[in-house]
């Protein structure tokens, strides 16, 4: 039976602002859980999206593997977030998408109105504006202190089938895109090769050994345009390490389980 009012987000600490904020119940809130600012597209909205599982499962650290995977294979996960996204329109009598201006959250926003683009029942967004927490404008909905929640809401929008239109247009286009990073800015989200952060992280770690949590902590800091995970930093710190750039001390099989330098 659908729900009156399903309000859509990116991530689970999104939703606990959202639920906490207007004391909605578990059911009123779907979780999109991929970081879609980070990796191929191609087969994302596919029944079997195994390329994409297939960059997950590289990307994350064995411990942080193997916790996620507790809810089943990544194929499988992305596979029924696909899925619940097809379905999408029979789940609710109104839907709320809610986003900040980071590059994933505008991209499950484009996903969203691609499967909500023909819907006759009422679409709204709101968008969570800048409290300049970071120093650089950027925003996510976990951000959001929960007393401010009923006011941001109040604050949604309708979204025309005009919108929806050109959203879901462009996020066809993004998916076809063999881009492996995507920023948001002013509106726009562009691609750009899976390595483009390396100088930054690098720029992270010295000639002395410190801690890869250290290492990583500072380009999540300052890397703009999408919002940098610590799986990610530390992916592409052992990236770094094979090409010779950074060696590592301990096994980097865990962020907390090792210590990196720049290569001597």
């Amino acid at each position: 039976m659908p729900v009156p009012v399903l309000h859509l987000c990116c991530g689970d600490s999104a939703a606990e602002v959202i639920r906490a904020g207007l004391n909605l119940p578990e059911a009123s809130v779907l979780i999109l859980r991929d970081d879609l600012a980070v990796g191929p597209l191609g087969d994302v909205d596919g029944d079997r999206p195994g390329a994409r599982a297939a960059f997950w499962h590289a990307v994350f650290p064995d411990e942080d593997r193997e916790a996620i995977e507790t809810g089943g294979a990544f194929v499988d996960q992305l596979a029924a977030e696909a899925a619940a996204l097809r379905s999408l329109p029979e789940t609710a009598e109104a839907f709320v998408i809610w986003h900040g201006n980071g590059a994933a959250e505008q991209l499950m926003l484009r996903r969203a109105l691609r499967a909500l683009r023909d819907v006759a029942v009422p679409v709204r967004e709101v968008e969570v504006t800048p409290d300049d927490r970071r120093g650089d404008g950027m925003t996510a909905v976990a951000m959001l202190e929960r007393q401010r929640v009923p006011a941001a809401e109040a604050t949604a929008r309708p979204v025309a089938a005009a919108r929806r239109a050109a959203r879901a247009a462009e996020w066809e286009r993004l998916r076809a895109d063999s881009g492996g990073l995507r920023h948001h800015r002013d509106g726009t989200i562009t691609t750009h090769p899976i390595d483009a952060h390396d100088a930054e992280i690098l720029a992270a770690v010295g000639t002395d050994w410190i801690p890869a949590g250290r290492a990583v902590g500072q380009p999540m800091s300052t890397i703009t345009g999408f919002f940098a995970t610590d799986a990610f930093c530390f992916w592409r710190l052992c990236q770094l390490a094979a090409q010779g750039r950074v060696e590592f001390e301990g096994s980097p099989t865990t962020i907390r389980g090792c210590r990196v330098r720049r290569t001597r």
